[in-house]
């Protein structure tokens, strides 16, 4: 009984280990690098290129005061930079975080 247990535990491990690698069928729509490709290699001179995956932050929207709360309402924001760091590109997503404070 042990022995069909052990057995089970490795292909259990083999079979998570497969999932979990890049290169894995269950995987192929996914994006594996967000920087630059080997199909990329000429150097851009080019400072509004982006470079990596945005960065995702919250900024404040509006402040409101509602039954007796005030409301903080936050949206997320996708920030793009080139490869100097530089911000070039700024979108909003659909998603908003709301604060609420007691009113004193």
């Amino acid at each position: 009984m042990k022995k069909i247990s052990l057995i089970f535990v490795i292909v259990l491990l083999a079979l998570i280990a497969y999932i979990e690698t890049p290169t894995a069928s269950i995987n192929k729509n996914q994006v594996l690098f967000y920087g630059q490709t080997n199909e990329d290699q000429e150097v851009s001179s080019n400072t509004d290129e982006i470079f990596g995956a945005p960065e995702l932050e919250y900024k404040l929207e509006e402040t409101k005061e509602e039954d007796g709360f005030i409301v903080e309402v936050y949206r997320e924001y996708e920030i793009y930079k080139n490869r100097q760091g530089d911000v070039v590109k700024t979108v909003a997503t659909d998603n908003t975080e709301y604060i609420h404070y007691a009113k004193y």
